[in-house]
């Protein structure tokens, strides 16, 4: 297979399968360092004959929607791939909806579709909490009551306290306006909490994280900032945002979440989905 030929200048490839409904494409690139650059595809499902989130996050981590997905950034028959050093999976409520195992095993199929690397937002969002040293977690969404619990027991079963997460829907997620963020934040703030966390991939969150920060005196962060934050850790770079308080901090060295825990069991449980 024969890799595309960049110029000098480009240093990092990133691969990110995103959602048909995320319209972040410009906030994936501003997060990059002008020598990475993001390769962006879309996830593409068939029609799942309901609006139930959960059963549409369910399709979007299937192998039969990923793999594809992943070949298409890193195989071509006839022409020149990208072939990039670190793919993403960019959604973080169909990366957690079965548990650190069930993110492990999405991490295991994207490998075995020929991913050098492999990351999922949910596993990013662990790193992140960790590396920040968090304990006990400020957590706000735009999701869904059985979306925001399958969240809150995945969060757990990482190790952190969580309380009840409030569910506050918003649709169109990427045209979410900034008052409805901040109601966000201020619905789920916590004197005790050590790190808020606003989560989906589609919410438009860059300009808001250091206000946020500032008013409640505690790391914010969002579910796309700690995606492109690990994605960019694994291949040696770092975030485009000095001021955010992921930008300096290397992976934690403790956490195997971008490693297959068991590659057989990976694939056994991915086969029965």
């Amino acid at each position: 297979m024969a890799t595309q030929t960049f110029p000098s200048t480009v240093t990092g490839r990133v691969g990110m399968l995103v959602t048909p409904d995320t319209g972040l494409d410009a906030e994936m690139w501003q997060w990059c360092p002008d020598r990475v650059v993001p390769f962006i595809t879309r996830l593409q499902i068939p029609f799942a004959g309901t609006e139930d989130p959960l059963t549409i996050d369910k399709l979007f981590a299937s192998r039969d929607t990923v793999q594809p997905a992943v070949r298409s950034l890193i195989s071509c028959p006839n022409l020149p791939s990208i072939d990039p050093d670190i793919v993403v999976f960019n959604c973080t409520a169909a990366s957690h909806r079965e548990g650190l195992k069930g993110e492990a095993a999405l991490r295991s199929s994207m490998l075995n579709a020929g991913a050098r690397r492999a990351l999922t937002a949910s596993g990013a969002v662990i790193g992140a909490l960790t590396a920040l040293g968090a304990h006990k977690i400020a957590v706000g969404t735009p999701y869904k009551y059985g979306q925001n619990l399958l969240l809150q027991q995945f969060l757990a079963e990482a190790g952190f306290e969580v309380p009840p997460i409030p569910t506050t829907t918003i649709e169109p997620l990427d045209d979410a306006t900034d008052d409805q963020i901040r109601a966000i934040a201020a619905q789920v703030y916590r004197r005790d909490a050590s790190v808020m966390f606003i989560s989906c991939i589609s919410l438009r969150l860059r300009h808001l994280l250091s206000e946020l920060s500032a008013e409640y005196g505690i790391p914010v962060i969002g579910s796309l900032q700690a995606t492109m934050w690990a994605a960019l850790a694994q291949i040696g770079e770092r975030v485009e945002a000095p001021d955010h308080p992921l930008h300096s901090l290397p992976w934690p060295e403790q956490l195997p979440l971008l490693e297959p825990k068991n590659q057989t069991d990976s694939d056994e449980q991915e086969t029965r989905r």
